[in-house]
């Protein structure tokens, strides 16, 4: 009896778990938890010194969330401890605000590790944070200054000596110092964006509001119609006016403006004195009435609060063609329009104020269980999307309105959301995920 004691006595420690919780985070890896005083720490998941064991390394593009959520109870994310992350088969790692440290070796050992994230609020990089991360690329440092502690050798025996470290505009001084001297390149990004206007036509009104500004300021542009026309829209279909615009990056709007479309009415028993009106394209007949052009608005809406948004619509003079479409959330799939349409996306001819609603049901299949194939981050008002290169990424108001179409350009291209609120972002044609500014 003795003996046996001894060997489960002497066996048991290997087998213990070392962590008080496991979590998916919403990037879709498991990783492990310890409670700690004001939140939690990610944790290497046992004792064994063997890597990782027979728990599954994280894989693939994995953010580390500001809180997660175990048994109805949600924590603050605030640190990586020792050799958390170590030899995992991770591409890229983002650490959204909120987290304060990495401890010792927590990431060490990433031989796939391309591309690094780390926010403001880390105050302690620990020694050997990066070691031995042989392929990275890329280190982004949200913060306008480093961690307060930042060990020299945070990145030894990496390839940060080819790599790129990119820092916040203006703030290339604060990082002078080990080990961020280290690095091949050092670059700001772009402090200033250039945003020009211009009309359709410049005897048919002008547009205001272009200029060099700091990247994310808010600028606010007007169409002003000359006399005798009016504002139809911009060219990336845009109905506001004045509208509010992001200083993201060097961009180009137009003005539509349109001159009045008139409908004849015949007098033929009367003959009235009037004004000289000036229609270029237009014979004008003394013994006639012009009237004003009609405008209506079509309005595109959901069915359902959750299941995804319509979108494209807008106020316009009658007779305008117009694309409208239903986008999907993640888990949800378009089912039709209440009209018995199920063309997504469809072009009305709008005649008349009309609403069209689009409705969604649920996907009955169970969701995959596979890394996706892109993610978002959200910085205060500055989103992070991370795709392949040249993937086209749309941004929506709440409502379904667009407010940014472009191309992804490199693994992370960032947009500066104008204020609070709930956007929407699209990467390539498929279903759509929510965020929420504060």
């Amino acid at each position: 009896m003795k003996r046996i004691v001894l060997i489960l006595l002497l066996v048991a420690p290997s087998l213990v778990w070392g962590y008080d919780f496991a979590a998916v985070v919403p990037s879709g890896q498991t990783l492990y938890f310890d409670i700690v005083e004001g939140g939690v720490k990610v944790v290497y998941p046992y004792t064994s010194a063997s890597p990782w064991g027979s728990y599954q390394k994280p894989t693939g593009a994995l953010t580390i969330p500001a809180t997660v959520v175990h048994e109805g109870t949600t924590y603050a994310v605030l640190s990586l401890g020792t050799k958390s992350l170590y030899a995992t088969y991770i591409t890229s790692l983002t650490l959204e605000e909120g987290v304060q440290s990495l401890a010792t070796n927590a990431c060490g050992f990433n031989e796939y590790l391309t591309t690094v994230q780390l926010p403001a609020s880390l105050s302690t990089l620990g020694s050997s944070s990066f070691m031995l991360c042989s392929a990275l690329t890329d280190v982004h440092m949200m913060g306008s200054q480093p961690p307060a502690s930042s060990a020299a050798g945070a990145f030894t025996q990496s390839s940060v000596g080819t790599a790129a470290l990119h820092v916040p505009c203006g703030s290339i001084s604060a990082y002078a110092g080990a080990p961020w001297n280290l690095f091949g390149s050092i670059d700001d990004g772009v402090c200033s964006v250039t945003i020009t206007t211009a009309s359709t036509d410049p005897l048919r009104g002008t547009v205001s509001g272009g200029g060099t500004y700091a990247t994310g300021t808010s600028v606010v542009l007007t169409a002003t119609p000359a006399a005798g026309f009016g504002f139809a829209c911009w060219t990336d279909g845009d109905t506001l006016n004045p509208r509010v615009v992001g200083a993201v990056r060097d961009s180009h709007f137009v003005a539509v403006f349109q001159r009045p479309i008139h409908d004849t009415v015949v007098i033929s028993t009367v003959e009235l004195q009037v004004d000289t009106v000036y229609l270029p394209d237009t014979l004008y007949l003394r013994d006639t009435l012009e009237v004003q052009p009609t405008f209506y608005r079509l309005q595109v809406q959901s069915c359902t609060s959750g299941g995804g948004v319509g979108i494209g619509g807008a106020t316009v003079p009658a007779g305008t063609e117009l694309e409208i479409g239903a986008l999907p959330l993640e888990g949800h799939r378009f089912s039709g329009w209440d009209d018995g349409g199920a063309e997504n996306p469809r072009r009305v001819t709008v005649v008349a104020e009309a609403t069209y609603t689009a409705c969604f049901e649920p996907l009955l299949a169970a969701p995959s269980t596979a890394a996706p194939d892109w993610s978002l981050s959200l910085h205060g008002r500055t989103l992070e999307v991370r795709c392949r290169a040249g993937e086209p990424v749309k941004i929506y108001d709440g409502s379904g309105r667009i407010l940014s179409s472009l191309a992804a350009h490199a693994d992370t291209t960032t947009v500066e959301l104008p204020s609070a609120g709930v956007y929407i972002v699209q990467v390539g044609t498929g279903a759509g995920r929510k965020v929420t500014v504060r």
